[in-house]
């Protein structure tokens, strides 16, 4: 029993010393601390090729699921489940209508005999490349050439096909300077401006106004190192980057 010899209130074993609450402890925090690095370990060896099998996986259970009713299931509206399916399924769909507007765009480029542009598809985006050399008058990246304007009349039929498609225009330089007395003082003003006059043709052109953005990023994500005159002329281009409007 506590006493006067027993001063915290603990109960001295028949030896007359406190029980060794700390082993509990220390086995304790050791079996948390070997479940950590067992859960550290599953996720590193989590493969790639496995994360589409797991997402199918996932969305069959959320199909079982939300056909059973339970206490996630709110009468006249919509559980957690629906809505992760809801999401699953919306993606699944935007990736599969961009494929088909993808092979589309490639077939309609190819049709025009565009043989300088290049197009890439990446899930729900596809983006299409078009080198700037040319479509610009010299020294002036506000005024468009008659090959400039050319290139985005192609640009303005391929959309009016997809209305649908949103498009965000980004302008690239090489890593040279304006020269000096030029009238930008930078790659940065370069490459927006070109991003903006681009815009403004396909607005005269009649494309939507909330279907268009655009920006600059001078020479911060070139395509080539710019170590000769061939990769800086392709890293100099407009990028058409779409995807599909969701309305909502």
């Amino acid at each position: 029993m506590a006493g006067e010899d027993d001063p915290v209130g603990l109960e001295l074993d028949e030896n007359g010393e406190l029980p060794q609450i700390w082993q509990i402890t220390l086995a304790d925090l050791s079996m948390l601390l070997m479940t950590f690095f067992i859960f550290l370990f599953a996720l590193s060896s989590i493969k790639p090729e496995n994360v589409n099998d797991t997402l199918e996986s996932v969305r069959q259970r959320l199909r079982v699921n939300a056909a059973r009713p339970g206490p996630d299931k709110i009468p006249g509206g919509e559980g957690p489940q629906e809505k992760v399916l809801q999401q699953v399924t919306l993606r699944e769909q935007l990736i599969l209508r961009q494929r088909q507007v993808y092979e589309d765009l490639t077939a309609f480029f190819r049709g025009r005999g565009e043989t300088s542009l290049r197009t890439k598809l990446e899930g729900p985006r596809m983006t299409l490349s078009l080198p700037t050399d040319g479509m610009f008058a010299a020294g002036d990246v506000t005024q468009l050439t008659d090959a400039g304007r050319q290139r985005l009349d192609g640009i303005v039929k391929f959309l009016a096909r997809h209305p649908d498609q949103r498009v965000h225009i980004k302008g690239f330089t090489d890593d040279a300077l304006p020269p000096p007395g030029s009238r930008f003082k930078n790659n940065w003003e370069v490459s927006s401006i070109e991003a903006v006059t681009a815009l403004r043709y396909l607005l005269s052109q009649g494309v939507p106004a909330n279907r268009l953005t655009s920006t600059g990023l001078a020479d911060l994500e070139p395509l080539l190192p710019n170590t000769n005159d061939a990769n800086r002329a392709k890293n100099r281009r407009l990028e058409f980057v779409m995807e599909v409007q969701v309305e909502g």
